[in-house]
This record gives C-alpha cells, structure tokens and sequence, in this order.
C-alpha cells in the first residue's frame, strides 16, 4: 500500500467515525429528568476537526463572523481565500478540498451571505493556499487553517503583473512584478553608475553594451541606463509607470500605447512626478525603439 493511499484511507476513516467526543450516551442520575446533552462551543482555534461535517459547520461560522459587518456597507466580496500551513497532502488539507468541490457547500455559503445582508458576485472564487505564511493573519477556522474574505479592490491588491521586452534584449525572458510596494527599476545594464549620480540596481534590466560587447544588443543603447520606474501602488490597486528621477535629458522619451483599447496615438511620460497608471496590455515604449509589454496576471 504506497503512502499516499495510507493517507486517503486515514481520512476516510475520520469522516466515517463516529463522534462521540460530545458525549453521545445519556445518563439518568436518580430523581432527575434525562436531559439531551448540550455540544460545548468550541473556538476556532481550540484544535483539529475530527470530521468533514464539523469542518463545514466551524467554515461557515467563521465566514459568517468575518462577514457580519459588511452588510451594513456597499462591500460586493469577489471570493474566499482559505490559508492553510499544511502541505497540499495532509489529510486536513484533503478535508478541505473537498469542501471547495462540493455545489452544495458554496450554496450554503450563498446563503449565509444573503441572510446577512451582504452582496456578492455570482461568480464566487474560492481557492485554497497550502503553506500559507498568511494563516495566523486571517480569520482562524481551525488549527492551521483560516479563511479571508476578498472584495474587487483586495483582489486587486493580490495582482500580479509581467513584462516582457518585444523590443530590445533584456536579462531575463519575462519579469514578474508582485503588488508589495516595491519600485522596480528599469533600465541598461544590471547594475549601472549614473553619470553624476549613484550606482543602481535595474530590476527590469536590458543587457548593455558594457556588460556583453556584441551586435544583438546594440539596439539596448536606445534606453538609458535609469529609465523608468515601476510601483504598485496599495490604495488604488494598480501598477504606476513613473518617468526615472535619474533620467536628465529631456530628449529621451516614454510613450505608452494600448492597442487592445484602440490607443494609438500614445501617452507620453514627461514628468517624473505625474505617473501613469498601467492597464492590461500596456505597451511601453523607450525612445520610439525599445518595447516593454505590460500585462496583468490571473
């Protein structure tokens, strides 16, 4: 029997058992009237669920309790993201899971919501993380597992993004830039000195001239070596394209053009304050030759 089939049987076993941890059997003390004994409540951070059934019920409790207050509120919830520190394996995780497949379960989850007056798109996302370093920040279901509630705007803040250089040779084939707050610099050379300035890190970097002497990168000479910076920003939800503070001469230029949103003509990044925040599709473009393809990540 290999190990895997070990596991699944293990946890066939806990959702088969029955639960006589509550004190399933009355007892009659003498003079009194036999009583239905009560379920003590149990936190959601007081252990491990012995079965499927109380994983569901002890789910939708703490869906219900991190909900409860947006029902006074225009909050529409895109989905629900369930943080686990197992590996994908263990038997919780399994447990888990299968919750996620289950028609009925979302159903269910539905209509808490809707009894509780909140809004949310048809479309519901529910997706699990394994290992989750996030699981002791969100809302506890159980040990080791929570559950966190997204809007549009905190899935937004989730979003990953890509470039891709279609003109020009970059370092690396595709750069994946995560919503932290990180500014993500672009420009020649990995590590270049700034004339006058400092020497910087480019995040974002095309192979320079000085760094591998040969024809193909010739054309990289047209992008400065400080060019242009990349930050997400938190409160909006999206990616800013920011001209280089490095980047002196006037004459070197940012245009960005969406052919996807029929945006030919082009929007040009002149000042190094005033940014442009960059939507799917997003083609940079550094001084009419060099191409950097923006694109958001599902």
């Amino acid at each position: 029997m290999n190990w895997f089939k070990k596991k699944f049987e293990q946890f066939s076993e806990k959702l088969n058992a029955d639960d006589t941890s509550f004190g399933a059997i009355e007892k009659k003390e003498e003079g009194r009237v036999p009583q239905t004994p009560k379920v003590p409540e149990r936190s959601a951070s007081s252990g491990r669920v012995d079965n499927i059934e109380e994983l569901k019920e002890i789910t939708l409790g703490a869906i219900s309790n991190t909900v409860r207050m947006l029902g006074y509120s225009n909050t529409v919830i895109s989905g629900l993201v369930f943080h686990s520190v197992y590996k994908d394996n263990a038997i919780e995780n399994v447990g888990l899971m299968s919750l996620m497949k289950d028609p009925r379960f979302l159903s269910r989850i539905k209509r808490e919501l809707k009894s509780r007056g909140v809004a949310y798109k048809d479309d519901l996302r529910m997706e699990v993380l394994h290992e989750s370093p996030d699981t002791g920040k969100v809302t506890a279901i159980t040990e080791g597992i929570g559950v966190e509630v997204l809007t549009p705007k905190d899935v937004l803040k989730k979003q990953k993004a890509r470039v891709v250089a279609t003109e020009g040779v970059t370092w690396e084939p595709e750069y994946i830039l995560e919503p932290t707050g990180k500014h993500y610099f672009i420009g020649r050379g990995k590590d270049p000195k700034i004339e006058s300035g400092p020497k910087i890190h480019n995040d974002i970097a095309f192979v320079g001239i000085e760094e591998k002497n040969e024809e193909q990168y010739k054309v990289n000479n047209f992008i400065s070596r400080s060019h242009a910076v990349i930050v997400f920003d938190k409160e909006i939800g999206a990616y800013k394209l920011f001209r280089s503070k490095f980047l002196n001469n006037p004459s070197h230029k940012i245009k960005i053009f969406n052919a996807s949103l029929d945006d030919f003509s082009g929007i040009s990044l002149s000042n190094a304050t005033v940014p442009h925040i960059l939507k799917n599709g997003d083609s940079i473009c550094f001084n009419d030759r060099i191409v950097l393809e923006f694109g958001l990540l599902d």
